[in-house]
């Protein structure tokens, strides 16, 4: 989901899991459906979830999708994955900043100048594409 300010800052995630080659990395927030989710429900969970804020989706920006091979997989296995990417609006509540558990344990806003230089996935750079 690209989440930003009045001032243009873009909302970044940064993840973490032991071991992924990913950790430590900044994302965007978002996430894996649950079972029985649908896309537009997943989108409001993982937000809340990953960074406090709430907000209504506006128009897919796009769709990621990216396949891995089994050396590049966390658990050794090929395979896909795909992200659909909404704009948000209408954002409200207050950012997060401390997290007891999961794969989060940060999210701050940042110029969309800076977050380039920041380590990310490669989804960061598919989002920068389709608003830059």
């Amino acid at each position: 989901m690209v989440c930003r300010d009045e001032t243009g800052r873009v909302l970044l995630t940064r993840f973490v899991s032991p071991g992924n080659p990913d950790s430590g990395k900044w994302t965007m927030p978002g996430g894996g459906m649950k079972w029985g989710e649908s896309p537009e429900q997943t989108a409001h969970r993982e937000l809340a979830e990953e960074t406090g804020l709430a907000a209504s989706l506006g128009p897919v920006l796009g769709v990621f999708s990216h396949w891995f091979t089994d050396q590049e997989s966390f658990r050794g296995e090929a395979g896909h994955v795909v992200g659909i990417v909404y704009e948000a609006t209408d954002l409200n509540g207050r950012l997060r900043t401390e997290f007891d558990a999961g794969t989060t344990d940060d999210a701050r806003w940042f110029a969309v100048d800076d977050i380039r230089r920041l380590p990310h996935v490669e989804l960061v750079d598919f989002v920068l594409d389709l608003i830059a």
